[in-house]
């Protein structure tokens, strides 16, 4: 088709066999993957492709046209263009079925592999890392090799098994996979280690209730809010968790309060099925920590081995060597990232001389089991994906009427968080609480939209040199 090593494919795809396939197989070729969140609009798809200059596009059928106009003007315009049939619409014209690739993969040659490294660039998933824009995360093949064996040794046996004659870990994958967390932490690892995978192309009550009925999981990766409907879903019996011994929760923080309601309404020994709860970031491929003992369902583990973690005081900049005490996150090892992709700036704050800066505040006990209690950065998190309040209140303020916006994280029991914006509108002007948020509703992803509301103000607060004073803001929200 034309491509040759270091050309990046992106791929937007919800949870399909063939996102799998398709991904392994860009890696295969010594080609690099970028994956996308498939409910993007046209105009995140675009920004994505532009920032990258992606080469070839690898999607599916239901959202083809969408990913069609995202790709006008940009260096995948001419690329190929590979689509999985779904079923849902045809496969455009002009576009490459993602069957005809397999059939026509069997009578060619193999693959003439070049020149590799370990430290070569594997994926670009994006992220805000701490704050900002979203930037492309240079993540090698040592990186992802690294963390999933690092997770392994932590793990040892205490978290899943390998398959043998008579026994197969099997998983609904309902993280997506476009997600580090559902690629490097769930996918990759555990085809490794020869678990059925069950895919979920996206969540719907009747297709997970329906998966977890017909099959006897024995694992689940999951976020916080899956739990929560776990714990309320009428057509959930006890019965469907009776092989499985795992439940493993990220992005975002697990309470223990939801832990405890599973267990009472499933009445479920904890010794049969424990709650492990991970933490990690994009830029780290990603585990951090993980409880691989689920001994502390509200603390996230302890750091997997070869990752050191170190607190540091965010005032000093000293270390902090005392349990109990809080201080911002540091993590070093193998599975840091290269960097950020053509932003050295954005680069050097985020890694100090090999030590990344998580941007979460937490403390550790006496036995030094890490808790995140706050987020010294501006992400806000939805459902486990990441919202950069930059990037809403830039939108913002393309609105006729807007002068000036900022944007936060407010809680919320269903989301983790939701974002809300406080405006300021232009001398003379009038706009609404629904203006604004239609005005940005056509334009982002669903958990980007401002269900947390507009407020109108008169002023912003921010610090000498301009930057919005956002934990001002929400606690005066609070």
């Amino acid at each position: 088709m034309g491509l040759k090593k270091g050309d990046l494919v992106a791929l937007v795809a919800p949870n399909y066999p063939e996102t799998i396939l398709a991904a392994a197989g860009v890696l295969e070729a010594d080609l690099v993957l970028t994956t996308m969140n498939p409910t993007y609009t046209i105009e995140e798809m675009k920004k994505q492709i532009k920032d990258c200059e992606a080469i070839a596009i690898i999607t599916v059928a239901e959202i083809a046209h969408i990913v069609l106009e995202a790709r006008k003007n940009t260096s995948a315009s001419r690329g190929p263009f590979v689509v999985i049939e779904d079923g849902i619409r045809s496969i455009p014209e002009g576009s490459v079925p993602f069957k005809d690739l397999i059939t026509r993969g069997k009578t060619l040659p193999p693959i003439t592999h070049h020149q590799m490294t370990s430290n070569d660039l594997a994926i670009l998933p994006y992220s805000s890392g701490t704050t900002g824009m979203p930037k492309g995360v240079m993540l090698t093949h040592k990186n992802l090799v690294s963390n999933m064996e690092m997770v392994e040794y932590s793990a040892e046996e205490r978290m899943w098994r390998h398959t043998t004659a008579d026994f197969q870990e099997v998983l609904p994958l309902i993280i997506p996979f476009f997600h580090i967390f559902g690629l490097n932490a769930a996918t990759l690892p555990r085809l490794h280690n020869g678990t059925k995978i069950i895919t979920l192309p996206k969540f719907t009550p009747e297709i997970f209730v329906d998966v977890l009925m017909k099959h006897k999981i024995t694992g689940l990766f999951a976020v916080p809010s899956l739990l929560t409907f776990i714990n309320i879903c009428p057509l959930l019996k006890k019965e469907i968790f009776e092989n499985t011994h795992h439940i493993i929760t990220g992005a975002t923080p697990l309470a223990a309060v939801d832990v405890e309601k599973f267990y009472e309404r499933y009445q479920i020994n904890s010794d049969n099925l424990k709650f492990s709860q991970g933490y990690g970031m994009t830029e780290t491929s990603p585990v951090i920590c993980l409880d691989t003992w689920s001994r502390k369902s509200a603390s996230i583990g302890q750091n997997i081995a070869g990752c050191e973690l170190r607190l540091v005081d965010s005032a000093t900049n000293e270390d902090i060597s005392l349990a109990g005490q809080k201080g911002e996150i540091w993590a070093r090892g193998p599975h840091i990232m290269k960097g950020y992709l053509n932003n050295e700036k954005a680069t050097r704050e985020m890694i100090v001389d090999g030590w990344l800066k998580t941007g979460d505040v937490g403390y550790f006990d006496d036995e030094f089991y890490f808790f995140v209690t706050d987020r010294k950065k501006d992400l806000i998190k939805v459902k486990g994906f990441q919202v950069p309040p930059a990037e809403l209140e830039a939108l913002i303020k393309r609105h006729p009427n807007v002068m000036e916006a900022a944007v936060i994280g407010i809680p919320n029991e269903r989301f983790g968080e939701i974002p809300k914006a406080f405006v300021i509108l232009k001398e003379g002007t009038k706009a609404t609480d629904d203006d604004i948020k239609n005005f940005v509703k056509d334009k982002v992803s669903e958990y980007k939209q401002l269900r947390g509301g507009v407020t109108f103000v008169d002023s912003i607060p921010k610090n000498a040199s301009g930057k919005i004073l956002r934990n001002k803001l929400r606690n005066e929200y609070k």
